[in-house]
């Protein structure tokens, strides 16, 4: 399985990505390194871009020299058996059931970072809960995730009622499934 993928991030980043590759980093769906799926180049390479200059301007990029957004393409090479698609209808009510469980706990929690961080335990132990059912580790899943802010701003109402600006973001868990010489700048 081939997948090809976008990337937002800044110059200093992609700099360092492009020499030893992406680091896993907690999210809120689950540990792993975000990428926007790119079987729409253009729209991914947009939701990227529109991405890193997002974070650009929230200053997360404010400790680093070259803070310029930059827009990364890679491909993602797995055994099908290592990936799983959480918007499948086979998946996507048993997940959802899953994350019921923790409703309670999560509406406890105000604070973002806190709501991330137990997301990323619930995301993080549904996998584990399937890996130990199906003997089968899971290194990419598909969800969809909120596109940033300003991608949105370009877009129609219809686009956005359509689509919820929901996209097809792909969680890469190991990153030895992207090969070091498949990432590129665009």
């Amino acid at each position: 399985m081939d997948l090809l993928a976008t990337h937002g991030t800044c110059n200093s980043y992609a700099n360092l990505i492009c020499e030893e590759n992406f680091k896993i980093c907690d999210g809120r769906h689950g540990a792993g390194v975000y990428f926007w799926d790119a079987t729409n180049f253009d729209d991914a390479v947009d939701l990227a871009r529109s991405y890193a200059e997002y974070n650009f301007s929230k200053g997360s990029y404010s400790h680093v020299d070259e803070k310029d957004p930059c827009v990364l393409v890679c491909n993602i090479l797995l055994n099908k058996i290592n990936f799983l698609d959480l918007e499948s209808l086979e998946y996507l009510s048993v997940f959802r059931a899953y994350l019921l469980r923790f409703d309670a706990k999560l509406k406890l929690l105000k604070d973002w970072n806190d709501i991330k961080a137990e997301l990323t335990k619930i995301y993080n132990g549904f996998f584990h809960e399937l890996e130990q059912l199906s003997k089968e580790k899971i290194l990419v899943y598909h969800v969809k995730a909120a596109a940033p802010d300003n991608y949105k701003k370009s877009k129609s109402d219809g686009l956005k009622w359509a689509t919820q600006y929901a996209s097809s973001c792909l969680v890469v868990r190991e990153n030895s499934v992207i090969p070091l010489t498949s990432i590129r700048r665009v």
